[in-house]
């Protein structure tokens, strides 16, 4: 009896530790400024997208094309491949990647069979693509960091692998989906709301790898849905990428902020935009 009384103290003490840890607050830095002028003058030079592709975006009083900043992307192949989330880009005759300041690629659609809440946008010139993580590698209680542009500007989130469940179809899902549900535990530094417009983003591990792709908060919840890694390989086709593992950097809940600046300025995570007529 004493035995049994001790066993379950010890489970018990076991599992208020996890709880206690998967309620941290792994707050982020707030984001870096935007672009000065001369730096925007830069951008064109040295981005590694093709000169001719590269467009100025309608800006001031009076401009009759309107912009709408809708989601996240992230690059998969250096020849200029990008997984979106289709919610991004519904209803979106002009779909576009914003480089910074006034400058955006424009992008060419092409289809996932068998995936329907996902496209792969095309683009002229791409960029070091993030490596995908193994999916044997999930655990219960791991951590991953989605950086984005949650709510049209610059910011990440961070959350603890909870389990699998499904997404019902909607008028933002085409189908049912298996996803990942992740218990919030943090995020930019002054960010409220809803961070919806990480959908599409990356979610990553310490290692830099891709573990999903971000498809919706619920703050009311504090839940991050990402897609599982099956539908990540089958989507990103890893077979034909050699990512270079070594230059990867170690994400951890310090310094997740600055990891995920330095995906956006080398263009590996990038904003998904809209021009409307």
């Amino acid at each position: 009896m004493k035995l049994d009384w001790l066993l379950y103290g010890v489970a018990l003490a076991v599992g208020t530790m996890v709880t206690v840890n998967w309620r941290d607050r792994s707050m982020a830095p707030p984001a870096p400024p935007p672009p000065s002028a001369s730096e925007i003058s830069l951008l064109a030079s040295f981005s590694p997208f093709a000169q001719g592709s590269i467009i100025s975006l309608p800006s001031g009083q009076g401009v009759a094309t309107q912009i709408d900043y809708t989601g996240t992307a992230f690059s998969v192949s250096q020849s200029g491949e990008w997984i979106i989330a289709r919610d991004s880009i519904r209803n979106c005759a002009h779909p576009f990647l914003n480089i910074g300041g006034n400058l955006g690629v424009p992008f060419k659609i092409r289809k996932s069979a068998g995936h329907e809440n996902y496209e792969i946008a095309v683009t002229s010139g791409g960029t070091r693509p993030l490596p995908l993580a193994d999916p044997a590698a999930l655990k219960v209680g791991q951590r991953a960091f989605m950086p984005g542009f949650p709510r049209g500007e610059v910011g990440e989130a961070t959350g603890r692998f909870i389990g699998r469940t499904t997404l019902s179809k909607s008028k933002r899902f085409e189908s049912n989906e298996s996803v990942l549900a992740w218990a919030e535990s943090g995020h930019t530094h002054e960010l409220k709301g809803s961070l919806n417009q990480l959908i599409g983003g990356p979610a990553v591990n310490t290692a830099s790898q891709v573990v999903g792709i971000t498809l919706r908060h619920n703050p009311r919840r504090g839940r991050i849905y990402t897609s599982t890694p099956e539908t990540l390989h089958a989507l990103a086709n890893p077979a034909s990428r050699r990512p270079d593992y070594d230059r990867e950097e170690t994400i951890t809940r310090r310094n997740y902020g600055t990891v995920s600046d330095t995906f956006r300025r080398e263009y590996r995570v990038a904003q998904v935009g809209c021009l409307r007529t």
